[in-house]
């Protein structure tokens, strides 16, 4: 009998234990995550590295799941801030799913389909070497301060060719897609903006001419030159020559509250520079 009653005593400890360890967890990991999570300057900077990416790519091979889910799992655990050392295992997985979806369905679903729309469907980088030669340079510089048109925040990432002429390279899209919007901007130039299928709007601006005649509804493929790369921009239609040859890149997404958000597509660069080696 007494060792009964200190059987009973262990598992009922055991149960409350496991039970508090499971709220300090979920606290721990996911109290300050809401469906407005994908809307934080800490999220918009889309830390993201080629390491972490290939992670969720491999694991979502290996046991047949949603990358983009996984990649949104592995990004709320690392408290959107991975290193890529981090490793996913099946039993962490499961306990991660399984209390996302219990006490977090909506945020969850949230970051997956932001997530998604920044990296499901790119598969080309955005500048071509084809028939010009040379390497292409880029830096993080998504937030920085930018002045021309009053005091504002850098909304993409900046790609340089080593031909710094004007005309040269040619700009691709990165991804399957439709031509969203399409022409002259003041700070942007001659650019166009492409809406992929997964929901993402990937921008490129100051562009020297275009390839086609492109207009708003008509489809792309990853990888089709959208023009070549130049320096128009900042003034009156045709304004040239004001900085370094180079293309804008961009990425915005749709989110509760914003037709149109920017994030980092420093990320996007260099995942799709080690796609393409």
């Amino acid at each position: 009998m007494r060792d009964r009653k200190t059987a009973a005593v262990l598992l009922a400890a055991l149960a409350v234990s496991g039970f508090l360890l499971h709220i300090l967890w979920t606290r721990g990991v996911y109290g300050n995550l809401s469906a407005d999570t994908c809307e934080s300057m800490l999220f918009r900077q889309m830390k993201v590295t080629p390491g972490v990416y290939r992670t969720a790519v491999d694991f979502a091979g290996e046991h047949s799941c949603d990358t983009m889910k996984v990649l949104a799992a592995i990004m709320i655990l690392e408290r959107l801030e991975p290193s890529d050392s981090f490793r996913l295992d099946m039993d962490t997985w499961q306990r991660t799913v399984e209390v996302l979806e219990a006490c977090r369905a909506e945020a969850f679903a949230a970051l997956t389909r932001a997530y998604r729309a920044v990296f499901e469907g790119i598969r080309r980088f955005p500048v071509s070497s084809q028939g010009a030669g040379g390497r292409f340079s880029y830096e993080d510089t998504f937030g920085e301060d930018r002045n021309y048109g009053g005091q504002r925040m850098h909304e993409g990432c900046d790609v340089f060719g080593e031909n710094t002429g004007s005309g040269v390279y040619p700009v691709v899209s990165v991804c399957d897609g439709y031509v969203e919007k399409v022409g002259w901007l003041t700070l942007g130039g001659y650019r166009i903006g492409i809406r992929s299928s997964d929901g993402g709007y990937f921008y490129y601006a100051h562009l020297d001419s275009y390839e086609q005649d492109f207009q708003v509804g008509d489809t792309v493929r990853a990888g089709e030159i959208l023009g070549l790369m130049g320096d128009t921009g900042y003034g009156e239609e045709g304004s040239r020559g004001k900085f370094p040859v180079h293309l804008h890149f961009g990425c915005y997404i749709r989110t509760a509250h914003f037709e149109e958000l920017s994030v980092n597509s420093y990320p996007i660069l260099r995942i799709l520079e080690e796609k393409q080696g």
